[in-house]
């Protein structure tokens, strides 16, 4: 009887080994044949692979409405269109097999068949189909795209780790290093220039109402760089919360998110509130 156990676990640590063996060795197979690829977009990263309770099978760049968006790879347009969920959509097959996916675009700037460079623009950045925030969705498969997405490989696998709050840049493999966020002596010097958030720090909000004045930690209230202010939701807020909090109507917040249900929101949900109500906000975020 030991002897049949000894034998079942030993069975195990070698399959337990084998497995593992296969995931390095995967990696470094994906690594090695993406080793040229650019980085698709310039901004922030907002968003991870595996996120969501797994089914967020991509990366998001938070970045400028209508920046200009990149083919990590030279390759050949397989479909783009108009989808309910990626809005407008870029998928591009490469001839080392991998497809990548170019979501949420304001505008497409290639067509089904046509053949791109690495680094030829393949749109512009948008939020269209379901998005909050202007962003790009970005996904890379080892293989074709499939509905289940069961090729789906994380992005960090080709460019390195990164991690939510992390500043990129576009148009080379090595997206972290300094990315440069260039403003004009004018907007430097006006009051509302809002600077990219670097660490949380108490950010005073001030409401319609002079008597009430509340507080929230920045880390809660975000700026992309095309200035829209972002709520980022906590647990246990209610869209009705945030709609009295920051004194902006719920069917303003409802229509600007494309949120279907009020009563249906998530932790770590990016909340775009309306330009116009970028008064209720200090001028200028201080960062450490």
């Amino acid at each position: 009887m030991n002897k049949v156990i000894i034998q079942l676990l030993m069975a195990i640590c070698v399959m337990f080994i084998i497995n593992t063996g296969n995931v390095q060795a995967s990696d470094i197979n994906i690594k090695t044949s993406t080793e040229q690829w650019f980085f698709p977009a310039k901004g922030e990263i907002s968003d991870i692979f595996d996120s969501r309770g797994g089914d967020h099978k991509g990366i998001d760049i938070a970045g400028t409405y209508k920046s200009p968006v990149y083919a990590a790879a030279a390759g050949k347009v397989v479909k783009s269109y108009y989808s309910y969920t990626y809005g407008n959509v870029v998928f591009l097959h490469h001839k080392n097999g991998f497809e990548t996916v170019y979501a949420h675009l304001a505008k497409r700037t290639v067509s089904e068949g046509d053949k791109v460079q690495q680094g030829e623009t393949v749109g512009l950045m948008g939020n269209t189909g379901e998005s909050t925030g202007t962003h790009l969705h970005f996904e890379i498969h080892d293989g074709k795209w499939t509905l289940d997405k069961k090729n789906a490989i994380d992005p960090f696998i080709v460019y390195g780790n990164g991690e939510i709050g992390k500043l990129v840049s576009a148009l080379k493999h090595n997206p972290y290093g300094a990315a440069e966020v260039t403003k004009s002596s004018e907007e430097e010097s006006s009051n509302e220039v809002l600077k990219p958030l670097a660490k949380a720090e108490e950010l005073p909000v001030g409401l319609i109402d002079q008597k009430v004045q509340v507080t929230y930690n920045a880390a809660d209230v975000q700026n992309t760089f095309d200035k829209q202010i972002i709520y980022v939701v906590k647990k246990g807020d209610t869209l009705f919360d945030i709609s009295k909090k920051l004194d902006i109507p719920i069917e303003t917040l409802t229509s600007l998110n494309h949120i279907k249900n009020k009563n249906l929101i998530f932790p770590n949900q990016r909340i775009v509130l309306e330009p116009q109500h970028l008064n209720i906000f200090n001028s200028r975020i201080i960062s450490k």
